[in-house]
């Protein structure tokens, strides 16, 4: 499996589209589709999706900051295992780059 086939369907919180109830139903085209817009759940933008533009990064555990406060504060909200994702997501892009 190549890094650009796998990780393109990850999204900058480090979840992945592909089974999100809202792109199956057709509501949402997925984070990336829509730059971070998804009508069910953000429709002013997503700003985890935002903060990963910025600091030019495919997700957040690529970023040089990782894991920052305000991440974990956002994440930790809705996935308490969401930074170990993040961690474990930037491990194998590593290894497989």
């Amino acid at each position: 499996m190549s890094k650009i086939k796998y990780f393109d369907s990850i999204t900058p919180c480090g979840e992945c589209c592909d089974d999100c109830q809202h792109k199956l139903s057709g509501d949402c085209k997925g984070c990336r589709e829509t730059d971070g817009k998804c009508i069910k759940m953000w429709s002013n933008g997503c700003e985890i999706y935002k903060c990963c533009l910025n600091h030019k990064v495919h997700f957040c555990g690529l970023c040089e900051e990782f894991p920052c406060q305000w991440l974990t504060a956002k994440i930790c909200s809705w996935n308490p295992k969401g930074i170990d994702n993040l961690r474990n997501l930037a491990e194998q892009y590593c290894v497989i780059e």
